[in-house]
């Protein structure tokens, strides 16, 4: 098959990229927080279905 001469893995990146980067690292980190949220509610007792505590 025929490569294009501007590969995107090899080329520049495109202007929107370090936002897309920033976003996602952002999500991340906002979900390991939940998740550790999650555990210490689950460890310490406080978790359960709402409404039955």
């Amino acid at each position: 098959m025929h490569m294009p001469a501007q590969s995107s893995a090899k080329g520049p990146f495109e202007p929107w990229y370090k936002y897309g980067v920033a976003f996602l690292s952002f999500e991340m980190a906002v979900a390991i927080a939940v998740s550790a949220y999650s555990l210490f509610m689950t460890f310490h007792g406080l978790g359960g279905f709402p409404g039955k505590h």
